[in-house]
């Protein structure tokens, strides 16, 4: 007789077979550990989904005006561009400095205006 029965760490059920099981199915050890390792990942995803949002932003205007010419910052924050998320900037010739979100990135060109870039390769 076992007197030692051990239980699932999901639903409490009693785990019946090999002794180093540790859930009574596929689905209880599932869902344990979406619960444990999603908690711990909210963060990055939502970080990761603002970054989305923005290059989608940039990428539509890049589409929409050509590249070289200067987009209105107001056109960017209208549609929900978060300035504070990007991916990484890179200082260009005479001390010009580009933020990227991946692949697009913007330059401040003037006081309410930016010039969006897409950038070919990685470096």
């Amino acid at each position: 007789m076992e007197t030692n029965a051990k239980q699932c760490l999901h639903c409490t059920k009693k785990i019946a077979g090999r002794t180093d099981k540790k859930f009574c199915s596929n689905h209880c050890r599932s869902t344990y550990h979406n619960h444990f390792y999603g908690e711990r990942s909210n963060y990055m995803r939502r970080v990761n989904g603002l970054l989305l949002r923005n290059r989608k932003i940039l990428a539509d205007l890049f589409a929409l005006h050509r590249s070289g010419t200067n987009v209105p910052l107001s056109e960017l924050y209208l549609k929900g561009f978060s300035p504070s998320h990007f991916t990484h900037q890179q200082k260009k010739a005479k001390n010009q400095l580009y933020t990227y979100c991946y692949e697009f990135g913007y330059q401040i060109t003037g006081k309410n205006s930016i010039k969006i870039i897409q950038q070919t390769s990685i470096e």
